[in-house]
Protein backbone atom coordinates (compact mmCIF):
# COMPACT_ATOMS: atom_id res chain seq x y z
CA UNK A 1 0.00 0.00 0.00
CA UNK A 2 1.10 3.58 -0.73
CA UNK A 3 -0.09 6.25 1.69
CA UNK A 4 0.43 9.86 0.60
CA UNK A 5 1.22 12.11 3.58
CA UNK A 6 1.85 15.47 1.90
CA UNK A 7 1.95 16.70 -1.69
CA UNK A 8 3.10 20.20 -2.63
CA UNK A 9 3.08 21.79 -6.10
CA UNK A 10 5.31 24.72 -7.12
CA UNK A 11 7.06 24.97 -3.78
CA UNK A 12 9.42 27.97 -3.89
CA UNK A 13 12.39 28.43 -1.56
CA UNK A 14 14.72 31.49 -1.29
CA UNK A 15 18.07 31.48 -3.06
CA UNK A 16 20.03 30.78 0.12
CA UNK A 17 17.94 27.70 1.00
CA UNK A 18 19.86 24.47 1.63
CA UNK A 19 18.24 21.17 2.62
CA UNK A 20 20.76 19.08 4.56
CA UNK A 21 19.25 16.38 6.80
CA UNK A 22 18.58 12.69 7.28
CA UNK A 23 15.10 11.69 6.23
CA UNK A 24 12.63 10.35 8.80
CA UNK A 25 12.37 6.60 9.25
CA UNK A 26 9.38 5.09 7.46
CA UNK A 27 8.85 7.99 5.05
CA UNK A 28 9.80 8.38 1.39
CA UNK A 29 9.92 11.60 -0.60
CA UNK A 30 10.00 12.17 -4.33
CA UNK A 31 11.03 15.61 -5.61
CA UNK A 32 10.62 17.07 -9.08
CA UNK A 33 12.88 20.08 -9.69
CA UNK A 34 11.99 22.86 -12.12
CA UNK A 35 15.28 24.57 -11.25
CA UNK A 36 18.90 23.54 -11.85
CA UNK A 37 20.24 22.07 -8.63
CA UNK A 38 23.38 21.03 -6.80
CA UNK A 39 22.76 17.73 -5.01
CA UNK A 40 24.88 15.30 -3.03
CA UNK A 41 25.32 11.93 -4.74
CA UNK A 42 27.54 9.29 -3.13
CA UNK A 43 29.03 11.88 -0.79
CA UNK A 44 29.91 14.40 -3.51
CA UNK A 45 28.05 17.60 -4.48
CA UNK A 46 27.22 17.57 -8.20
CA UNK A 47 25.45 19.99 -10.55
CA UNK A 48 22.32 18.96 -12.45
CA UNK A 49 20.27 21.00 -14.95
CA UNK A 50 16.54 21.64 -14.60
CA UNK A 51 13.91 18.90 -14.89
CA UNK A 52 15.44 16.24 -12.66
CA UNK A 53 13.64 13.99 -10.18
CA UNK A 54 15.03 12.47 -6.96
CA UNK A 55 13.48 9.73 -4.84
CA UNK A 56 14.68 9.51 -1.23
CA UNK A 57 14.11 6.48 0.98
CA UNK A 58 13.67 6.38 4.77
CA UNK A 59 16.82 7.29 6.70
CA UNK A 60 18.65 8.56 3.61
CA UNK A 61 20.81 11.69 3.72
CA UNK A 62 19.23 14.59 1.82
CA UNK A 63 21.50 17.42 0.68
CA UNK A 64 20.59 19.79 -2.17
CA UNK A 65 20.16 23.45 -3.09
CA UNK A 66 19.44 25.58 -6.14
CA UNK A 67 22.40 26.14 -8.44
CA UNK A 68 21.50 29.84 -8.45
CA UNK A 69 18.48 31.96 -7.55
CA UNK A 70 15.31 30.53 -6.04
CA UNK A 71 14.56 26.83 -5.82
CA UNK A 72 11.30 25.73 -7.46
CA UNK A 73 10.14 22.16 -7.04
CA UNK A 74 7.15 19.86 -6.55
CA UNK A 75 7.23 17.04 -4.01
CA UNK A 76 5.29 14.14 -2.52
CA UNK A 77 5.96 12.54 0.87
CA UNK A 78 4.54 9.06 1.38
CA UNK A 79 4.73 5.71 3.14
CA UNK A 80 5.08 2.54 1.08
CA UNK A 81 5.29 -1.17 1.87
CA UNK A 82 5.27 -2.45 -1.73
CA UNK A 83 8.14 -4.62 -2.93
CA UNK A 84 8.05 -2.87 -6.32
CA UNK A 85 9.91 0.15 -4.98
CA UNK A 86 13.11 -1.58 -3.99
CA UNK A 87 16.74 -0.84 -4.80
CA UNK A 88 17.38 -1.89 -8.37
CA UNK A 89 13.99 -1.08 -9.86
CA UNK A 90 14.22 2.63 -9.02
CA UNK A 91 17.45 4.36 -7.90
CA UNK A 92 17.31 6.18 -4.56
CA UNK A 93 19.06 9.51 -3.95
CA UNK A 94 20.14 9.89 -7.59
CA UNK A 95 18.83 12.73 -9.78
CA UNK A 96 17.08 11.30 -12.86
CA UNK A 97 16.43 13.46 -15.92
CA UNK A 98 12.78 13.54 -17.03
CA UNK A 99 12.62 14.12 -20.80
CA UNK A 100 8.85 14.77 -20.91
CA UNK A 101 8.93 16.86 -17.72
CA UNK A 102 5.68 18.75 -18.34
CA UNK A 103 3.60 15.61 -18.85
CA UNK A 104 5.29 13.83 -15.94
CA UNK A 105 4.65 16.79 -13.65
CA UNK A 106 0.90 16.56 -14.33
CA UNK A 107 0.79 13.28 -12.39
CA UNK A 108 2.29 15.04 -9.34
CA UNK A 109 -0.36 17.75 -9.66
CA UNK A 110 -3.08 15.10 -9.86
CA UNK A 111 -1.73 13.48 -6.68
CA UNK A 112 -1.79 16.83 -4.85
CA UNK A 113 -5.35 17.53 -6.00
CA UNK A 114 -6.63 14.05 -5.19
CA UNK A 115 -4.95 14.08 -1.77
CA UNK A 116 -6.76 17.33 -0.93
CA UNK A 117 -10.27 15.99 -1.50
CA UNK A 118 -11.68 13.28 0.73
CA UNK A 119 -13.49 11.24 -1.93
CA UNK A 120 -14.44 7.61 -1.31
CA UNK A 121 -12.11 6.54 -4.11
CA UNK A 122 -9.21 8.73 -2.99
CA UNK A 123 -6.87 5.93 -1.88
CA UNK A 124 -7.53 3.87 -5.00
CA UNK A 125 -6.84 6.82 -7.32
CA UNK A 126 -3.74 7.93 -5.38
CA UNK A 127 -2.19 4.48 -5.58
CA UNK A 128 -2.85 4.28 -9.32
CA UNK A 129 -1.23 7.70 -9.85
CA UNK A 130 1.78 6.82 -7.69
CA UNK A 131 2.27 3.61 -9.66
CA UNK A 132 2.40 5.63 -12.87
CA UNK A 133 4.90 8.07 -11.32
CA UNK A 134 7.23 5.27 -10.26
CA UNK A 135 6.98 3.25 -13.46
CA UNK A 136 7.79 6.40 -15.45
CA UNK A 137 10.74 7.17 -13.17
CA UNK A 138 12.02 3.66 -13.81
CA UNK A 139 11.72 4.25 -17.55
CA UNK A 140 13.66 7.52 -17.29
CA UNK A 141 16.38 5.99 -15.11
CA UNK A 142 16.97 2.97 -17.30
CA UNK A 143 16.32 4.42 -20.74
CA UNK A 144 17.49 1.90 -23.33
CA UNK A 145 19.21 3.78 -26.16
CA UNK A 146 18.48 0.87 -28.50
CA UNK A 147 14.80 1.76 -28.15
CA UNK A 148 15.22 5.42 -29.10
CA UNK A 149 13.82 4.97 -32.62
CA UNK A 150 10.67 3.28 -31.27
CA UNK A 151 10.22 5.07 -27.95
CA UNK A 152 7.78 7.80 -29.02
CA UNK A 153 5.56 5.30 -30.83
CA UNK A 154 5.58 2.91 -27.86
CA UNK A 155 4.77 5.73 -25.42
CA UNK A 156 1.85 6.74 -27.63
CA UNK A 157 0.64 3.12 -27.78
CA UNK A 158 0.88 2.70 -24.00
CA UNK A 159 -0.98 5.95 -23.36
CA UNK A 160 -3.77 4.90 -25.69
CA UNK A 161 -4.03 1.43 -24.15
CA UNK A 162 -4.76 3.07 -20.79
CA UNK A 163 -6.94 5.80 -22.28
CA UNK A 164 -9.07 3.31 -24.24
CA UNK A 165 -9.16 -0.09 -22.50
CA UNK A 166 -12.41 -0.80 -24.34
CA UNK A 167 -10.61 -1.05 -27.70
CA UNK A 168 -9.93 -4.46 -29.24
CA UNK A 169 -6.15 -4.40 -28.62
CA UNK A 170 -5.05 -7.45 -30.61
CA UNK A 171 -1.36 -8.02 -31.34
CA UNK A 172 -2.02 -7.36 -35.02
CA UNK A 173 -3.79 -4.07 -34.28
CA UNK A 174 -1.04 -2.87 -31.94
CA UNK A 175 1.69 -3.85 -34.39
CA UNK A 176 -0.04 -1.89 -37.15
CA UNK A 177 -0.50 1.06 -34.74
CA UNK A 178 3.28 1.41 -34.24
CA UNK A 179 4.23 0.23 -37.75
CA UNK A 180 6.15 -2.85 -36.57
CA UNK A 181 5.81 -6.55 -37.17
CA UNK A 182 4.06 -8.52 -34.43
CA UNK A 183 7.36 -10.15 -33.43
CA UNK A 184 9.21 -6.82 -33.33
CA UNK A 185 6.39 -5.24 -31.33
CA UNK A 186 6.52 -7.98 -28.69
CA UNK A 187 10.31 -7.68 -28.35
CA UNK A 188 10.47 -3.88 -28.30
CA UNK A 189 7.47 -3.40 -26.02
CA UNK A 190 8.81 -5.85 -23.43
CA UNK A 191 12.18 -4.06 -23.46
CA UNK A 192 10.45 -0.68 -23.18
CA UNK A 193 7.75 -1.38 -20.57
CA UNK A 194 9.13 -4.49 -18.80
CA UNK A 195 5.77 -6.14 -19.39
CA UNK A 196 4.30 -7.79 -22.48
CA UNK A 197 1.92 -5.65 -24.51
CA UNK A 198 -0.91 -8.17 -23.95
CA UNK A 199 -0.39 -8.07 -20.19
CA UNK A 200 -0.35 -4.27 -20.39
CA UNK A 201 -3.79 -4.41 -22.02
CA UNK A 202 -5.03 -6.68 -19.23
CA UNK A 203 -3.62 -4.33 -16.58
CA UNK A 204 -5.31 -1.32 -18.21
CA UNK A 205 -8.67 -3.10 -18.35
CA UNK A 206 -8.53 -4.30 -14.76
CA UNK A 207 -7.44 -0.90 -13.45
CA UNK A 208 -10.33 0.74 -15.30
CA UNK A 209 -12.76 -1.90 -14.06
CA UNK A 210 -11.76 -1.17 -10.43
CA UNK A 211 -12.50 2.52 -10.93
CA UNK A 212 -15.92 1.71 -12.41
CA UNK A 213 -16.71 -0.78 -9.66
CA UNK A 214 -15.85 1.82 -7.06
CA UNK A 215 -17.43 4.87 -8.66
CA UNK A 216 -20.51 3.62 -10.52
CA UNK A 217 -23.51 1.40 -9.99
CA UNK A 218 -23.11 -0.20 -13.45
CA UNK A 219 -23.74 -3.92 -13.64
CA UNK A 220 -20.79 -6.33 -13.86
CA UNK A 221 -21.73 -7.05 -17.46
CA UNK A 222 -21.79 -3.35 -18.36
CA UNK A 223 -18.41 -2.84 -16.72
CA UNK A 224 -16.89 -5.82 -18.50
CA UNK A 225 -18.02 -4.45 -21.88
CA UNK A 226 -16.77 -0.94 -20.99
CA UNK A 227 -13.35 -2.45 -20.27
CA UNK A 228 -13.01 -4.29 -23.56
CA UNK A 229 -14.26 -7.73 -22.55
CA UNK A 230 -16.74 -9.41 -24.85
CA UNK A 231 -17.50 -12.13 -22.34
CA UNK A 232 -18.47 -11.33 -18.75
CA UNK A 233 -17.32 -14.75 -17.52
CA UNK A 234 -13.85 -14.11 -18.96
CA UNK A 235 -13.75 -10.73 -17.19
CA UNK A 236 -14.78 -12.22 -13.83
CA UNK A 237 -12.28 -15.05 -14.16
CA UNK A 238 -9.41 -12.69 -15.04
CA UNK A 239 -10.37 -10.23 -12.31
CA UNK A 240 -10.34 -12.96 -9.66
CA UNK A 241 -6.97 -14.25 -10.86
CA UNK A 242 -5.43 -10.80 -10.37
CA UNK A 243 -7.30 -9.53 -7.30
CA UNK A 244 -8.06 -12.78 -5.45
CA UNK A 245 -11.70 -11.80 -5.23
CA UNK A 246 -14.69 -11.44 -7.55
CA UNK A 247 -15.74 -8.05 -8.98
CA UNK A 248 -18.77 -8.03 -6.66
CA UNK A 249 -16.60 -8.76 -3.63
CA UNK A 250 -14.21 -5.98 -4.65
CA UNK A 251 -17.07 -3.51 -5.04
CA UNK A 252 -18.55 -4.41 -1.66
CA UNK A 253 -15.21 -4.23 0.15
CA UNK A 254 -14.08 -0.91 -1.32
CA UNK A 255 -17.42 0.84 -1.06
CA UNK A 256 -17.46 0.11 2.65
CA UNK A 257 -14.15 1.92 3.21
Amino acid sequence: MIKVIYAMVNNEMPEDFVDDLFFAEGEYEIMLFDSPIIAEVNGEMQEFPEHHCILYKPGQHIHYRAKSGKLLYTWIRFNCDEALFTEGYIPFGVPVFCPDFGCYREYFIDVANENYWNHDSRQLVLEALMHIIFHRLHDYAFLNTDLSQYRERLIDLRNNIYAHPEFDWTLEYMAEYVNLSVRALQKQYKAFAHISCINEVIESRLEHSKVLLNRTSDSIQEISFACGYRNVEHFCRQFKQHENMTPNQYRKEHRSL
